[in-house]
């Protein structure tokens, strides 16, 4: 440095109360000299940064934030669309489930009914049936009972005259059998 730009250097530091070290060191921020070209080129670089920052990167930014907003308002007004879907969709189904169990217990109810129906004539049926067969039975019981109880009064006589032959000797097989007849119905109540 000459010696001249040095001496103006420091009474320009001293007028504004900077140490002459500061000046030395190299801090040209401080030098009076260079403010107004400092103030210049801030004024300059602000405005060209303003510049670039409004023309070019916010509306970018902008634009960005804008779609995003639209795009999840479009998602949220296609989940709305799909949820009332969903919720008609089921009511719909409850509706037909309703009626599905009514038809459902209709035809649980006709099914019993004819269920019951039919097991109803079998019964009768069957109670026909047994009854014919009982009847018969008793019937051939009857007849077996009227050809043994005949059958018992011929052998009660035989078995009568036997016995009283062997006792007194002989017997008339015509008493012994009025004896025994007799006896027989005596015997009925």
């Amino acid at each position: 440095m000459p010696v001249q730009a040095l001496r103006t250097s420091v009474a320009a530091a001293a007028l504004i109360g900077l140490p002459f070290a500061a000046q030395a060191a190299g801090m040209p921020q401080f030098d009076l000299t260079r403010f107004p070209t400092q103030i210049f080129w801030l004024v300059v670089c602000f405005a060209v940064l303003y510049f670039l920052m409004a023309k070019a990167v916010l509306p970018k930014i902008g634009k960005t934030i804008e779609s995003r907003e639209h795009k999840i308002q479009a998602d949220l007004d296609a989940a709305q669309k799909a949820n009332d879907a969903a919720r008609a969709a089921g009511v719909e189904q409850d509706k037909a489930l309703a009626e599905a169990r009514g038809q459902a217990s209709g035809l649980i109810r006709e099914a019993s009914e004819a269920a019951a129906a039919q097991t109803s004539a079998k019964l009768h049926e069957v109670s026909d049936r047994l009854g014919a067969e009982i009847a018969a039975a008793e019937k051939r019981i009857g007849e077996q009972r009227t050809q043994t109880l005949a059958g018992l009064g011929t052998m009660s006589t035989e078995i009568a005259t036997a016995v009283l032959g062997k006792l007194v000797g002989s017997a008339d097989p015509a008493q012994v059998a009025r004896a025994v007849d007799e006896a027989a119905k005596a015997g009925k109540p």
